[in-house]
C-alpha cells in the first residue's frame, strides 16, 4: 500500500492518521507502538511528553486539510480554585490549535497521510482533549481524539511550579518545542506559532541559541533578534538574579518574586536576551499587563547531546 508523507506549509513531514466516522470521508487512526499513544492516559507529572501517530486516509477524495487541536478543561493556566461547585463549574474550556494546515491536492497525492506528533502536557491540573482530524476535498471530515488527564496535590497553593524542557530550534525542522509560554507551561513547536495568531499572543520566552557558539540562551518575544513577524509579540521583561538553586527552592511567594525581579538587574547588551545561559542560573521576570505575574525560572539541566535541550524549572505567581 502506497502512501505519501506531506509537506506542511512550509514545513517537512510530520505524521498524523484520520478517525472512522459513519458516513463517508477520511478514516483517522491513531498507530500505537511502544513510543505512541492511542489509548486515555493519566499522566503522573506536569508538562509530560506524549507522542501521537495519527494515519488518514480517503478513498474517493483527497485530503486537503488537516488539524490538531487541543481542549483544556479548565483552562490551562493555573487558577485559585474556586470554594463553590457553581463557581467550578462556570469556568470555561479552552481550545488551542496546535496546526492548521492546508494541502493542495494539485501537488500531493493526498489520499493518505501520516503525521508524528510530539506534545508537551498540561502543567495544571485537569483534563485536555486532543483532537486530530483530517477534511477532504468534497468537506467532509474524520477524526479520532486523545484524553489526558493530570491531577496535582499543591494546586491551592500561592504560586504554580512545574518543569520543562525547551527545544534548540534547527534549520530545516518545525516539530521541536522552543516557544515557552510561562503562566501556562505550554511549549510550542514552530508549527504552532508560524501562522497561528492566539499562540504567539500567549509566548514569554524563546530558544535561541548563540549566532556563533550555539550556546544556549533565552530571548522574550520582543527580541529583534528573532525576526518574527506576528501580530502580538509579548512583552514579558527578564532580569538577571544573583540566585542560586537553594534560594530557588526557599522562593514561595508573591512577596519574593517581586523582590527578586525589582533588585534583579537588566540584561546587556540587550534587555531582551539572557545571553548564555549556565545550569543552576535564576532568571526573574515579570509578564505583561494587565495580569501582569512574577515569577523565577532556574536552569535545571543543560543537555547537549542529540536535541540540545533546557530543562527548565518555573515558579509564578497565581
Amino acid at each position: 500500500m502506497r502512501f505519501r508523507f506531506l509537506v506542511l506549509l512550509l514545513f517537512p513531514a510530520l505524521f498524523t492518521a484520520c478517525e472512522p466516522g459513519l458516513e463517508s470521508g477520511p478514516r483517522v487512526d491513531l498507530i500505537g507502538s511502544s513510543r505512541f499513544s492511542t489509548a486515555d492516559r493519566r499522566l503522573t507529572r506536569a508538562g509530560d511528553t506524549v507522542a501521537v501517530k495519527m494515519f488518514a486516509e480517503a478513498d474517493d477524495s483527497p485530503i486537503t486539510r488537516l488539524t490538531i487541536t487541543a481542549e483544556y478543561l479548565p483552562v490551562p493556566e493555573p487558577i485559585i480554585y474556586p470554594t463553590t461547585t457553581d463557581e467550578l463549574n462556570n469556568l470555561r474550556p479552552r481550545t488551542y490549535t496546535y496546526l492548521d494546515s492546508v494541502l493542495n491536492p494539485a501537488t500531493s497525492n493526498a489520499n493518505r497521510v501520516a503525521f508524528e506528533h510530539v506534545l508537551s502536557s498540561r502543567t495544571t491540573a485537569g483534563l485536555e482533549v486532543w483532537r486530530y482530524e483530517a477534511t477532504d476535498e468534497e468537506g467532509r471530515s474524520g477524526k479520532r481524539s486523545l484524553r489526558l488527564r493530570y491531577s496535582r496535590s499543591d494546586s491551592a497553593q500561592a504560586y504554580h511550579s512545574y518543569s520543562v524542557p525547551v527545544q534548540a530550534p534547527a534549520r530545516g525542522t518545525f516539530g521541536r518545542r522552543s516557544f515557552l509560554a510561562l503562566r501556562e507551561g505550554l511549549v510550542f513547536p514552530k508549527f504552532s506559532v508560524h501562522s497561528l495568531a492566539a499562540n504567539q499572543a500567549i509566548v514569554d520566552l524563546v530558544y535561541l541559541p548563540a549566532r556563533d557558539t550555539r550556546a544556549p540562551t533565552l530571548t522574550t518575544a520582543l527580541d529583534d533578534t528573532l525576526g518574527l513577524k506576528w501580530s502580538t509579540r509579548r512583552g514579558t521583561l527578564i532580569r538577571r538574579t544573583s540566585l542560586n538553586a537553594a534560594a530557588f527552592s526557599g522562593a514561595a511567594t508573591l512577596a519574593a518574586f517581586t523582590t527578586a525581579f525589582t533588585q534583579g538587574a537588566e540584561f546587556t547588551p540587550r534587555t531582551t536576551s539572557t545571553g548564555t545561559l549556565t545550569k543552576g542560573q535564576v532568571i526573574a521576570f515579570q509578564t505583561p499587563a494587565p495580569d501582569s505575574k512574577y515569577g523565577l525560572v532556574l536552569v535545571q539541566d543543560i543537555i547537549t547531546t542529540s536535541i540540545p535541550t533546557l530543562v527548565l524549572e518555573v515558579r509564578i505567581s497565581k
